[in-house]
């Protein structure tokens, strides 16, 4: 496509163009597909670089082609939300070109807004913590692994990582709520040392917060492989678990991603998430 302002520097620590930036939402875009076709997007955009000061955008703008469609959100204060809703994975170039550097995602699609087919524990450490938070992570999939949920670490491009497991049977997001704040809590009761339900970061005292609020209506998640506003233009990125322990949650960026694109983890399978098993199991523990 053509790119508007190509050579304009969107990343400046690492000179990484606009050009730069669309080119490789093109090449990911087939990749994004099941986290972002058909679901409401919020935008997170720099049209002139993240040194400058960015914006999160939700409605979609009227200038918009036709091919993106409009998904209207009544507003708990009145008036309604329009949002973005890609269906041809060519318009993720098309809004990168708009400025758009991370694509956050619904968790369910618009067909069917109240059933999520992701939980996705986000693993939010201080600054500089990565041994913290990947012993937090692989305390997470031990207990997922007791109740028989395979799940995948995503390397955030910030600073932890995302643990994602994908739903079958078509829960709706009050079971899925409860079942991600019960194994959340039993991790941070395995660990009360490393990790923590406390919101507030005052609280935390150096540990990983636990983040299970993503799974709620409306709520949203960086994407996989969704660009990060970050100096070396990381990226959010799958990797194995294996692969956890030498690889840093900003590891892969613009730079060293293009090998990486062909050579991707498996993702697993749907599961049927155990759901009155881990929340009466958390409870048991005095979760």
């Amino acid at each position: 496509m053509k790119v508007s302002n190509a050579d304009r520097v969107m990343f400046p620590e690492v000179g990484v163009t606009k050009g730069q930036v669309v080119s490789y939402y093109e090449n990911a875009a087939g990749l994004m597909a099941d986290f972002v076709v058909g679901r409401p997007l919020t935008l997170q955009r720099f049209p002139k670089g993240i040194a400058e000061k960015g914006f999160m955008q939700k409605n979609v703008a009227e200038h918009y082609p036709a091919s993106i469609e409009r998904y209207e959100v009544p507003k708990n204060e009145g008036g309604t939300t329009t949002y973005p809703v890609v269906r041809d994975v060519n318009d993720i170039a098309y809004l990168a070109n708009q400025g758009t550097i991370t694509f956050h995602v619904w968790l369910s699609t618009v067909e069917q807004p109240l059933k999520p087919d992701y939980l996705v524990l986000d693993l939010d450490p201080p600054e500089g913590s990565a041994e913290i938070v990947r012993a937090v992570a692989l305390e997470t999939r031990t207990v997922l692994d007791s109740f028989g949920v395979e799940s995948i670490p995503v390397a955030t491009g910030s600073k932890g990582f995302h643990v994602w497991i994908p739903l079958a049977g078509k829960p709706d997001f009050e079971q899925v709520s409860k079942a991600s704040q019960a194994l959340a809590g039993i991790v941070a009761l395995k660990i009360p040392d490393l990790a923590t339900l406390e919101f507030l970061k005052k609280e935390r005292k150096g540990r990983v917060f636990v983040d299970w609020l993503r799974n709620h209506p409306g709520s949203t998640v960086a994407a996989p492989f969704s660009l990060r506003p970050r100096p070396r233009a990381s990226l959010a990125m799958p990797i194995t678990w294996d692969e956890l322990g030498s690889t840093a949650p900003d590891a892969w960026t613009i730079g060293n991603v293009e090998d990486r694109l062909s050579d991707l983890p498996r993702w697993p399978k749907p599961v049927v998430l155990p759901i009155d098993h881990i929340v009466k199991t958390a409870e048991a523990a005095g979760v």
